[in-house]
């Protein structure tokens, strides 16, 4: 089977009005969308938004694969403030309900810490606030996909995929991020072993390079890795805009899709 490769909004450097035809332009089969603590104002939290943007993906035939929380740096489950922390459950039981109306399947849960938090009760918070969270991903057949974002509690694969076990639900799952690992030094390959089945939705770049290839990560072990384990799910550009987002996005749409096999896209 073709895989499915996508691009995060801010990888093509495009607003959301033209996020879906420059996509389409490039080549690529969908787009994560983002974000932040302001959620509630962009288009996905309002009902005429979240049809505009459906129109859009429909029209321009590109997928919203997915959409990235990247609020929950701001409202973590780790938190110490009580108020903090239902932000974050509500954060996670509204979006369930939007990423079903633009028909996102997974929603990117970075897994955050909080200041004066210890790794053991923010690990123990993660795992209680997202299974209470959980039977409304159910509900709307989404996923909760935990990201490996450097949390010392829950950066490598065996740590993701013991809390994702803990949590014991369909629903939750991982949004493993390769690149991320690299960072810190660890085995993206021994990650990938150790979640298997769990990965639900994969992140691609590439450390210490603009474009694909250019880095520090064996981007050829990884995808062989992920091939290993089954995986069949969408890979993610989270590669930098540059100063030429359009030809940057070209450039490592084709150099994935070689190394996979896949040839140019026609």
């Amino acid at each position: 089977m073709r895989a499915k490769i996508g691009a995060m909004d801010e990888a093509l450097g495009q607003p959301w009005e033209s996020l879906f035809e420059v996509a389409a332009r490039v080549g690529f089969d969908g787009v994560e969308l983002g974000v932040g603590e302001n959620y509630g104002e962009t288009k996905l939290w309002k009902s005429e938004g979240r049809r505009e943007l459906r129109r859009s993906s429909e029209s321009c035939g590109v997928a919203i694969a997915s959409i990235c929380l990247h609020s929950y740096w701001r409202f973590s489950f780790a938190s110490n403030e009580e108020a903090v922390r239902r932000r974050a459950s509500e954060i996670a039981e509204q979006a369930a309900f939007v990423a079903s109306e633009v028909g996102a399947r997974n929603l990117l849960v970075p897994v955050t810490s909080a200041e004066g938090v210890s790794c053991e009760e923010a690990r123990s918070r993660w795992v209680r606030e997202i299974r209470s969270c959980a039977p409304a991903a159910e509900k709307f057949g989404v996923i909760y996909a935990l990201e490996n974002v450097g949390q010392p509690f829950a950066e490598t694969g065996k740590q993701l995929a013991s809390m994702i076990d803990e949590v014991g639900s369909p629903a939750v799952k991982a949004y493993y991020d390769p690149g991320n690992a690299v960072y810190r030094g660890l085995d993206p390959v021994a990650d990938i072993k150790a979640l298997g089945w769990r990965i639900s939705q994969v992140h691609v770049k590439d450390p210490g390079g603009e474009l694909l290839g250019e880095g520090k990560m064996d981007i050829k072990s990884v995808v062989e890795a992920l091939e290993e384990v089954g995986f069949g799910g969408w890979f993610i550009l989270e590669t930098p805009a540059t100063d030429d987002p359009i030809g940057a996005g070209k450039k490592n749409l084709e150099f994935l899709r070689r190394l996979l096999g896949e040839g140019r896209r026609h």
